[in-house]
């Protein structure tokens, strides 16, 4: 019985090769967005589950509050990792992460010149690191590869691009002109692990780490705990119930040695919580989590393009069963000869679910073909790294195996239901007479669905897409065009090797101004704690203040086209200066002042070091938008208030320079620093990485949109051309009768239209609503315009006009004559 149905469905889809095809093409690009947004969402899932102790290991955060200013931060002080190994038996062991920066990583060969690069992924570890997490090792001991101080574990993809086809194990790399020894290479870590390095030194060689190893307020660090049991919330509740008491007992003291009284700061609503986040979430559960690792996801896009996944493979099976239920009466006389000839029903429901079933299989296979020839696009457009045995990984196979069945029973169930009710005696009145009524009803609701839900992601993708443009664009108080960022300035050398090469910058035609500066907008910040001067201040007194800062030169202020509000900005050559400050508007507010210029803050992490407040500036945004402006300060270079590793030069640059500087700008910078690879970058660049996420999402949104109207045209066409071949006879008769080929293009075309503008009435007040929503995560955004849908509405009635002009036209051009007579 089943090879009979199948020999049917055969006969079935040669004698009707059009629709076929169409509802092939249809379901299998369904198919084929579902699974690569499968592929997408099993990857952010799967974040460090290839690690074998994921479900025991845990971020460490602070929930911090001074003041109206919080944080939620992974940014941790240094003795808080070795606090919870002593102090709760629940933690096997606990290790530090130091980011380094951008770092030059040179090997020397002998009789030719040095192989070396600038390296981002560097970090410093205790020893524990590697233990810790159970990274899986090449060559070398996990328990002992960074116990000497000059050690280094290398990735393998580092050893292939050092050592070649050599064993790196053994051979030294300079670091940053310090020596290190190889002890040990990690496989090469996959793009779902949060952690991401290419190189581990270890944190004893850092001696910035151990200076800060009394303070709780220096929060350098990342500290990471492995529990001897696996996670559980009970486990985590019991341990945070205990982290006020270490507070207390710890950080008090510290706090106190940087001359701030913690025990008042807390009782006067200030906050200072340890919070364990377990390594399993934290990739897509951070939330407003701030951090250093840049790997942390959305959950709200993944949801996003779940449901997108969802709504995709519902139109393509929207799609058959539209096109199936379309046809119905092609099969009338079909199924009324079967029923006479004693087909009980449900034999005739196993035949058409057995054609959708085939249909699905089809276009499955057919999927599977176009996945693998997109996903190099698909890689480009999510910025993943998945090789053609991830989609054919068991559980992306076990969801694909299923989706047949899934699309075979969802788009074939009511055809087949409503075509196997005829009868035989129905036949005489079915036969010949377009289906109306509840089938044409249902016909138009699935036409009405499929273009509200194109719509709706259409509105959705230009949100999306014009917020991206509104936080690359948006810059008040900062002038990020045409700024180029060359890294690693600290290699120049002392102050006068600094200032001599942005003398030199400053000879190159088209240069306008340089500095030298320690972070830069995008980049980070150093952050830590500040008290003011109590003065005359209205607001009642705090004890600090958490301000970012960077540590800069006079030239600064200009070169990023800062607006100076009161005061001025630093002098050249003024000796007075390195005790002089310049805060942003948030920083004054957080204070209290009025009146800030002349006023004092001390700074108690350097031997508390005092500052007067010379200039107020207009606050500007040093990361994402999604980000509240924190407090703010420039301190001028002279001051050495504090060691940082960051470093660049910024110089801006007349428009039409940018290939002339650069080019003369590295010459320079080797005849400098031979030894060190000249990299640059620019401010608006820097600035846009900021949004990756977002702009993965608008352009994944954006290539899913567009299949869903391709899809939805698709039926569309379908549809349009077999509404004309049914009404050939009225067409032919109303030409006769006198009818234009323009009348007879609307006559055709405006019931479908009618339906657009249906979908539309039904799509703007959702689309509106979940825009709005999706924008509550933003601090600063556009807004949802009335003109947004409009363009949307009018764009879909055109793409709708288009698809169905053609099959109008062609039936209203047809021969009349010949229309008559076929019929």
């Amino acid at each position: 019985m089943l090879l009979n149905h199948i020999k049917i469905a055969f006969r079935n889809f040669k004698r009707q090769t059009f629709f076929s095809l169409i509802n092939v093409a249809g379901l299998a690009v369904g198919l084929m967005a579902t699974w690569l947004i499968a592929v997408y969402v099993y990857h952010e899932y799967s974040y460090d589950q290839f690690l074998p102790d994921t479900n025991r290991i845990c971020a460490v955060a602070f929930d911090i509050k001074v003041g109206e200013q919080e944080a939620y931060t992974t940014n941790t002080p240094p003795p808080l990792g070795p606090r919870l190994v002593a102090d709760n038996p629940e933690v096997e062991m606990a290790a530090r992460t130091f980011n380094l920066g951008t770092v030059v990583v040179r090997k020397q060969v002998t009789g030719k010149d040095p192989v070396q690069f600038n390296e981002q992924l560097a970090i410093a570890a205790d020893t524990s690191f590697l233990e810790l997490f159970g990274f899986p090792m090449v060559a070398g001991d996990v328990k002992t590869a960074l116990d000497s101080p000059e050690s280094i574990v290398i990735t393998e993809e580092m050893a292939r691009k050092y050592f070649g086809n050599d064993s790196p194990l053994g051979q030294t790399l300079s670091v940053n002109d310090n020596l290190f020894n190889i002890t040990g290479i990690v496989r090469d870590l996959p793009s779902s692990s949060t952690v991401q390095f290419n190189f581990v030194m270890p944190m004893a060689h850092y001696q910035v780490v151990e200076r800060f190893s009394w303070s709780w307020i220096w929060l350098q660090v990342d500290t990471w705990v492995k529990l001897k049991a696996p996670v559980s919330e009970g486990m985590i509740s019991t341990l945070e119930m205990r982290f006020p008491q270490m507070i207390r007992t710890f950080a008090t003291p510290a706090y106190a040695r940087a001359g701030q009284n913690l025990e008042k700061q807390l009782a006067g609503g200030d906050r200072l919580d340890v919070k364990l986040l377990p390594l399993s979430g934290l990739h897509l559960a951070s939330g407003n989590l701030v951090s250093r690792l840049d790997t942390l996801g959305d959950q709200g896009q993944v949801k996003i393009f779940i449901i997108v996944g969802g709504l995709i493979l519902l139109l393509a099976c929207v799609n058959f069963m539209n096109l199936s239920t379309a046809r119905s009466v092609k099969r009338t006389q079909e199924v009324g000869i079967r029923r006479a000839l004693g087909s009980q029903r449900g034999m005739l429901i196993a035949q058409f679910l057995t054609e959708s079933m085939m249909f699905s299989l089809f276009a499955v296979l057919l999927a599977g073909i176009l996945v693998v020839l997109i996903l190099p696009l698909f890689n480009k457009l999510s910025g993943l790294e998945l090789n053609v045995s991830y989609l054919f990984s068991f559980p992306i196979l076990t969801i694909i195996a299923l989706l047949p069945l899934f699309t075979g029973l969802l788009g074939g169930l009511y055809p087949a239901l409503y075509l196997s009710r005829f009868r035989s005696a129905d036949i005489s009145k079915m036969a010949g007479a377009p289906l109306v009524g509840t089938h044409a009803g249902v016909r138009s609701g699935l036409v009405v669905f499929q273009f509200a839900v194109s719509i709706l992601l259409m509105v959705g993708s230009f949100v999306v897409y014009r917020q991206l443009h509104y936080a690359r664009s948006y810059s008040p108080g900062l002038n990020r065009e045409n700024v180029l960022i060359i890294d690693n300035a600290r290699h120049l050398g002392n102050a006068s090797g600094k200032d001599v090469y942005r003398q030199q910058l400053m000879q190159i035609p088209g240069v306008v101004s340089a500095s030298y500066t320690s972070f830069l907008p995008s980049q980070g910040s150093f952050g830590d704690f500040y008290e003011p001067q109590q003065g005359d201040q209205q607001r009642p007194v705090i004890n600090s203040i958490p301000i970012g800062s960077y540590l800069t030169d006079e030239h600064f202020i200009p070169t990023l086209g800062i607006r100076l509000l009161k005061g001025r900005g630093f002098n050249a050559g003024s000796k007075s200066d390195s005790t002089s400050i310049i805060l942003n508007e948030t920083a004054v507010k957080a204070i209290g002042w009025d009146n800030p210029v002349g006023k004092w803050l001390r700074y108690p992490g350097n031997e508390n070091q005092r500052f007067q407040v010379i200039g107020v500036m207009e606050d500007f945004h040093e990361s994402s938008v999604k980000a509240v402006i924190e407090p703010t300060a420039i301190f001028h270079e002279s001051s050495q208030t504090y060691q940082t590793w960051g470093s660049s030069m910024a110089v801006r640059i007349r428009p039409g320079n940018e290939k002339t500087v650069i080019a003369k700008a590295g010459e320079l910078w080797k005849n400098s620093v031979p030894t060190v690879p000249f990299e640059h970058d620019f401010l608006d660049a820097s600035f846009a990485r900021l949004y990756k996420l977002e702009a993965k999402m608008s352009q994944i949104l954006g290539v899913f949109t567009g299949l869903t109207l391709f899809i939805g045209c698709l039926g569309l066409f379908a549809l349009a051309a077999f509404t004309a071949e049914q009404r050939t006879k009225e067409i032919g008769i109303r030409k006769v009768l006198g009818a234009t080929v323009p009348e007879l293009v609307l006559i055709l075309s405006k019931d479908f239209l009618k339906l657009v503008l249906v979908a539309i009435v039904v799509a703007v007040p959702v689309a509106w609503y979940t825009v709005s929503q999706w924008l509550q995560n933003y601090r600063y955004r556009t807004s949802v315009e009335w003109w947004m849908f409009v363009a949307v509405g009018v764009a879909a009635i055109l793409i709708a006009l288009l698809t169905v002009s053609y099959q109008s036209i062609r039936a209203a051009l047809q021969n009349p004559v010949k229309s008559l007579k076929s019929e």
